[in-house]
């Protein structure tokens, strides 16, 4: 089979799939105005849009890029500069869903070329779901999209914004051809053009421990803005009223953080910012309706996510020494915020302690009263940054280590997010798997895996240095029809696992503390929120003297919220957290660099 590149190609997309993926809908009160600009705006975006699609075969390997060009996001971009924000969403979109299409029908004629070779398509790969984000770099090699505009920046993110490459692996098996996007192994669990929904919706944490103290009548809203997730929750005397979830929708510009603060260093600021600006504005009104008024809205979020909300640079934030433009708490009000005209409800912003330590860290520490035992305790907030803590109420020693998704199913070959049906435990002795919502399996979650590993390792399946017994090595352990563990899963683990319990015990060393001294690890997050102590100590990821001393806090971030306004003295522990607080690089640290590749092995 040839090479395939196309330059001119005549695209249609739906109007309908557009306002979807906005959650503008008939009956929404802004739908007619929605509908109306896409009208106004169709034809001159149809004309800015230059579609290219190329694809490089080597042997039975195919890399592919597909690009709808620059001008669209300058058009979108011209908007934000002008202040009209929902309307440089809208574009955003469009362009978006152009480039859907074209994937769709640069995916027809791989299809034909694929037949008249009698070849088929066995695997897709993309991004960073399926190989690391590096490899997009490889793509734009192999293709020479350079000569056709497309470019490369240091985080391995493509320019123009709106392209996209993946891999695919040809078969001789003509009757295969799995050159499409997949969604039932994408990890946008919200996004709106899913067909197909892996038998529910992702399933993002609002839970914690903290019970909030309020007088009759009063009402809060507390806001937790996390990196994929958007947490908000109404509460009154009586309790929570009401909670609001969504997914942070960023994510159009990248799912991790850095990918974001890149974004935003190219002149997308604009963008980021009215997206989560967006989000609060849906989600307060979501929250207030037959609602009369609210006392004060708290937010936490990470700094990166502060900054973007705010439109502060994030220059610094991407390169060493990782400075922040703004790490004290704010007061201000919702409509300066929103930039809209919603009430100017009194609103407080978390401040954080560095550029990857922030506000939601600092809020959980609040929570569960970090800052007022005598006593060695460890905060850890167990996600993609691994953010962790240690001291007591004289002096804080903090950091964070970079897990990557393994923990969230990312990088797992049938790894998933909290659906359902996602395997959430696992005990091989009897031969049972448990599943969220007791549905069928459909992938393995955080904890699933690692239940699984621990059960694996406990049968002599895996040895200590991750090595699977011969008969699986190629094809993987195969739990269900359809859920298999590979060789290249355990290694994913392997690293997560290494980089978290080698932060604990390089923080643990720096603090001159000894873990056994330890009187109690706070796991906060989403992922911890599920998790078997017993069974996370026994993979190595937590180390064994934190059993029987842990205490599961679930969204501590937004439980610190809920807890900041009941409290009086909120504001002077607040800042006493802060100013005790220290921050550690453990990339400067050596014998973090040798635990890392000591903790490898289980």
């Amino acid at each position: 089979m040839e090479n395939i590149e196309i330059k001119d190609i005549a695209l249609k997309i739906d109007k309908e799939n557009v306002l979807k993926a906005l959650k503008c809908f008939p009956g929404n009160d802004i739908y007619d105005r929605i509908a109306g600009w896409y009208d106004e705006m169709y034809n001159e975006l149809y004309a800015l849009i230059k579609p290219y699609a190329v694809m490089y075969r080597e042997n039975m390997t195919g890399y592919c890029i597909l690009s709808v060009g620059e001008m669209v996001s300058d058009y979108s971009r011209s908007f934000f500069e002008q202040g009209e924000g929902m309307k440089g969403i809208l574009a955003d979109t469009m362009a978006d869903e152009f480039l859907f299409a074209l994937d769709n029908a640069f995916s027809d004629y791989i299809k034909y070329n694929c037949a008249k070779c009698n070849l088929g398509v066995q695997k897709r790969m993309s991004a960073p779901e399926d190989i690391p984000l590096s490899e997009q770099k490889i793509i734009l090699e192999k293709t020479k999209a350079y000569k056709a505009g497309v470019n490369i920046t240091e985080a391995f993110m493509f320019s123009p914004v709106k392209t996209m490459g993946y891999i695919l692996e040809f078969t001789s098996d003509r009757n295969v051809f799995i050159a499409q996007h997949d969604c039932s192994r994408c990890n946008n669990f919200d996004c709106p053009r899913r067909s197909v929904r892996r038998k529910g919706e992702f399933e993002i944490l609002a839970e914690y421990v903290y019970k909030p103290n309020l007088n009759n009548g009063e009402k809060i809203i507390c806001i937790d803005i996390g990196t994929t997730t958007v947490v908000f929750e109404l509460i009154t005397s009586e309790g929570t009223l009401k909670r609001y979830k969504t997914v942070n929708s960023q994510r159009r510009f990248g799912t991790d953080v850095l990918s974001r603060i890149d974004a935003a260093n190219r002149g997308r600021i604009g963008e980021l910012s009215s997206l989560i600006r967006y989000t609060l504005i849906n989600g307060y009104k979501n929250l207030t309706k037959n609602v009369d008024s609210v006392n004060k809205i708290v937010i936490a979020g990470n700094t990166a996510m502060i900054h973007l909300l705010m439109g502060y640079s994030c220059e610094n934030l991407g390169k060493f020494p990782f400075k922040s433009e703004y790490l004290d708490t704010m007061k201000t009000t919702l409509d300066r915020i929103t930039e809209n005209t919603l009430p100017s409800v009194p609103t407080v912003i978390y401040g954080g302690i560095s550029a990857f330590v922030g506000g939601d860290i600092v809020s959980g520490m609040y929570m569960c009263d970090f800052d007022c035992s005598d006593k060695i305790n460890m905060f850890i907030d167990l996600g993609t940054n691994g953010e962790m803590a240690v001291g007591d109420n004289k002096k804080i020693i903090v950091t964070s280590t970079a897990a990557g998704p393994a923990f969230e199913g990312g990088r797992i070959s049938c790894g998933t997010g909290s659906v359902d049906g996602a395997i959430c435990g696992v005990d091989l002795k009897t031969g049972t798997l448990k599943t969220i919502a007791d549905k069928k399996p459909v992938g393995l979650c955080g904890t699933g895996i690692i239940e699984l590993v621990s059960e694996l390792l406990d049968k002599g399946i895996i040895d200590s240095t991750g090595l699977l017994e011969k008969k699986y090595f190629t094809d993987g352990y195969r739990l269900t029809d359809n859920v298999i563990f590979t060789q290249q899963d355990i290694r994913q683990v392997q690293m997560a696992k290494s980089a978290v319990c080698a932060g604990i015990k390089a923080l643990a060393q720096r603090a001159r503390v000894r873990l056994s001294d330890i009187n109690t690890v706070y796991l906060a997050g989403g992922f911890g929120y599920g998790l078997s102590i017993e069974k996370a100590c026994r993979i190595g990821l937590l180390p064994a003297e934190f059993v029987g001393k842990t205490k599961i806090l679930g969204n501590s971030s937004l439980g610190g919220c809920a807890k900041y306004y009941s409290d009086n003295n909120a504001d002077c522990r607040i800042k006493h957290i802060k100013k005790i607080s220290d921050e550690i690089s453990l990339g400067s640290i050596p014998e973090f660099q040798k635990m890392y590749i000591e903790y490898m092995n289980f």
